[in-house]
């Protein structure tokens, strides 16, 4: 019982999050699950729960998505993948997260401080992104950290953002969960722990949505790169700090 509430409580408010900004949903789950459920039913658990939020997300704010924006960040993600598996093979996950987390710390410190004037990025600035971010899944697993910034510092209004990013982490999402049920991941015990964790998530989706429609288009930038600044301490500290 007490591990169900566990597991309701954490998903309640890590869906929370990702229904008020658009991301984090995996960022906050995972180290909090780690503590009771096994890693290897923890990747595809969130992964399912994920494409729940997403779905969500991307059907609300179908209007606001920057398709052209998206089709460009996966087709030269796609060549970034194999290079950060190699890359994982010359170094370990946890320095590579560190220096994610420093870089992410790093950057947001900078927007927060400096307050720089938002502008739209060009192409070579998109291609970067895309490919720095399949490095990123290739070798740690988390590709989301450079779309995410990318997106806060363009001049788009709130549902611009969300709804953008809620459409790259749906494919995303899907690709993942395909490859893992592909190889036998997606099992009796995943399933258990996602149908009980539905309701919560759904309340915590929700409960963001609500909140999102009250923030101001700036006021949502600085929570998304206060998100950001947060997350890049706690895979900081995940990594230094194994459970």
């Amino acid at each position: 019982m007490f591990e169900t509430l566990s597991l309701i409580l954490i998903v309640t408010v890590a869906g929370f999050v990702q229904g008020l900004t658009g991301f984090g949903f995996g960022l906050i789950a995972l180290p909090l699950l780690g503590f009771f459920i096994p890693f290897k039913t923890i990747i595809p658990l969130v992964l399912l729960l994920g494409l729940i939020i997403n779905a969500t997300l991307s059907v609300q704010l179908r209007k606001s998505v920057h398709l052209a924006t998206i089709s460009t960040l996966f087709l030269i993600t796609l060549p970034g993948i194999p290079i950060g598996a190699y890359i994982l093979k010359q170094t370990s996950a946890e320095v590579l997260s560190i220096i994610l987390g420093i870089i992410m710390i790093a950057f947001t410190s900078y927007q927060l401080l400096a307050k720089p004037t938002q502008k739209v990025l060009g192409l070579p600035i998109t291609l970067a992104t895309g490919f720095t971010s399949g490095i990123l899944a290739g070798s740690i697993g988390v590709g989301g950290p450079p779309v995410i910034i990318y997106s806060a510092i363009q001049p788009w209004s709130k549902n611009e953002v969300k709804g953008t990013l809620a459409l790259y982490f749906l494919i995303s999402s899907l690709l993942a969960i395909l490859s893992q049920a592909y190889a036998g991941l997606i099992t009796k015990e995943v399933i258990e722990y996602t149908l009980p964790a539905i309701p919560g998530l759904c309340l915590g989706i929700f409960c963001g949505i609500y909140a999102f429609k009250r923030i101001s288009d700036n006021g949502y930038k600085k929570l998304a790169i206060l998100l950001v600044f947060f997350l890049g301490w706690m895979m900081i500290a995940k990594n230094i700090f194994p459970l």
